[in-house]
């Protein structure tokens, strides 16, 4: 990748990250104040969140990292922190604008405290006007009770704008729009949890970061303009789904199955009581905007809070064309390649080098259209195999949607060109998916030939905790599935990955003993207990059961083991 901040001399003090969904004049505002007020030596990391590129790419101290959909804020934060340099992070929305410097104060502030680890400033309107700039951690009293009536009568507890701070306080969250951050926390906890879409992403970091000892600032005597609400505005439809989701999230990891089943209780009663109000005041216009929000959230629950119906879509689109007595599934632009209308006699007769036979696969490389790819086939499984595929996708739609999915959320995977199958009378006789191949080592090779370091270790922790945080459980997380880049980890064999809200212990157990039991020979114990030590860190669900997660794995991995490499 060109990276335009190479003509930088010196490493820089602060990385500037910011979240756009697209151009407009407010981010060009915000990086014009950068220039305008930002003393420090510092990087701008602008990562775009919309389809339609920004047009900053090759502009001087800026870098510009395309993600051509929308990843989430904390997929999109994560991201610009992985291409940063600073040894302090500076979260800044694209419609916050700097009317002074109130960086270098913020960087002497936690410079000057050992353990002050997160810092945001005093959010102002456009007229001066205070914001709230600091949150409270949400429970069942803030969430079944009126918040501002909490924030009034126990103003010490539940901190806000009203509270009057004129001087630095110590506080439970701050507001994303402008947080800094030390890189130790990033080290300490991980980054935000990419399982949050939008919204509570950073009061659960900075939850996690005080539950590691960090401590939590405001600084209300330096002031930043911000444009409340601008981004959010555009898909207000689906806000009040995606922000329960999100409370759901944010429940089940810090307050426990128990207390996030009452909070979805009361929620229940609390959008009866609001429809049965909006009912009766629906000949008012503001009344009947409410009551459609109200109605949407209650059948959400309904409906069992499935994906999708927030901001973020459960499946990308794809098409589905019946043609050659196949149907073939495609991506939203993708057409049926003319040399692979017949794809098994393509895969016979095309494609030279064998990668894979074996009684469930058979796969090939080689060239289609000027481009190379891998081509499977699944083969016949048995005659229990072909009862269940009566009623259930076949293996080559499943591996199709499962690339889908991983690509819509920034998990690298090879891009999928196309999957068909073809059925007699509901049958199952034929499937194939193909891919574009990725210059790649899988895993266990890459081991086998290249060794190992602490930073592999590291790498592929981080990649599979980002995995598992979007709900993402690979069946058979083996190390031939992963294939290690130049720069990136790739996910492969996608036809048993499932998606959970928040896989626990058990199952991540599971799927870990998949990895372990693949290098028990090749790489020691205690240089596999780091691959732990970097998973769990700052997981509140996992942390603090780290023993019996080591323990699950240990067991379970024994028991691969013995049924599968004997």
């Amino acid at each position: 990748m060109n990276d335009p901040r190479a003509a930088q001399k010196e490493r820089p003090r602060l990385s500037i990250v910011i979240v756009s969904l697209g151009l407009d004049g407010l981010l060009d505002a915000c990086i014009a104040s950068i220039g305008e007020h930002v003393r420090v030596p510092h990087e701008i990391i602008v990562v775009n969140n919309s389809p339609e590129e920004l047009g900053y790419r090759g502009s001087i101290g800026i870098l510009c990292l395309e993600n051509g959909k929308n990843l989430g804020f904390a997929r999109a934060v994560n991201r610009g922190i992985r291409e940063s340099r600073g040894d302090t992070i500076l979260l800044l929305n694209p419609d916050a604008r700097f009317t002074s410097d109130i960086v270098s104060p913020m960087l002497s502030f936690l410079d000057g405290r050992e353990r002050a680890g997160i810092a945001g400033p005093q959010l102002v309107f456009p007229d001066g006007s205070l914001q709230n700039s600091v949150d409270v951690i949400p429970n069942l009293l803030t969430e079944l009770l009126n918040k501002s009536l909490l924030k009034i009568l126990f103003p010490g507890t539940y901190p806000s704008k009203r509270s009057g701070f004129t001087h630095p306080v110590q506080v439970p969250s701050v507001i994303g729009a402008c947080m800094m951050i030390k890189r130790q926390v990033i080290d300490t906890i991980g980054p935000l949890d990419e399982g949050f879409f939008l919204y509570l992403e950073e009061t659960d970091f900075c939850m996690r970061a005080a539950d590691a000892g960090f401590e939590v600032w405001h600084l209300p005597q330096l002031t930043v303009t911000h444009h409340q609400g601008t981004s959010a505005r555009r898909f207000d439809a689906a806000r009040k789904v995606e922000y329960r989701r999100s409370m759901y999230r944010f429940f089940l990891k810090h307050r426990g199955i128990a207390q996030t089943a009452l909070l979805a209780l009361f929620t229940m009663i609390k959008l009866g009581v609001e429809l049965i109000g909006g009912v009766a005041a629906s000949f008012l216009s503001p009344a009947r905007a409410r009551l459609k929000k109200s109605l949407s959230l209650a059948l959400w629950h309904l409906a069992g809070a499935p994906a999708g119906w927030g901001l973020e879509r459960a499946l990308p689109p794809c098409r589905t064309v019946r043609r050659h007595g196949c149907t073939w599934f495609l991506p939203e632009n993708g057409e049926i390649p003319p040399d692979a209308a017949d794809p098994g006699r393509f895969l016979e007769t095309a494609l030279d080098a064998v990668l894979n036979r074996s009684k469930t696969t058979f796969v090939k490389s080689g060239t289609l259209q000027g481009r190379q790819i891998f081509l499977k086939r699944y083969n016949f499984k048995g005659f229990f195999d072909t009862v269940k595929n009566l009623f259930r996708k076949g293996r080559a739609r499943r591996a199709f949607e499962g690339a889908l999915m991983l690509e819509r959320c920034g998990i690298p995977t090879p891009p999928v060109i196309f999957a068909c199958e073809r059925r007699i009378m509901g049958v199952l006789t034929e499937s194939y998916v193909a891919t574009e191949r990725v210059e790649a080592l899988d895993l266990v090779r890459h081991v086998e030939l290249h060794g190992y370091d602490t930073g592999l270790i590291m790498q592929v922790a981080g990649f599979v905790r980002r995995l598992h945080e979007m709900g993402f459980v690979p069946v058979d997380l083996k190390g031939e599935n992963l294939l290690v880049g130049t720069d990136a980890i790739y996910l492969i064999d996608l036809d048993r990955l499932k998606r959970r809200r928040l896989p626990g212990v058990r199952i991540i157990a599971k799927n870990l003993s998949y990895l372990n039991a693949s290098f028990v020979g090749e790489i020691p114990l205690a240089e596999r207990l780091l691959f732990l030590d970097e998973y769990a860190k700052g997981n509140p669900l996992i942390e603090g059961k780290k023993d019996e997660l080591a323990r699950r794995v240990g067991c379970l991995t024994a028991r691969r083991i013995r049924t599968r490499y004997t």
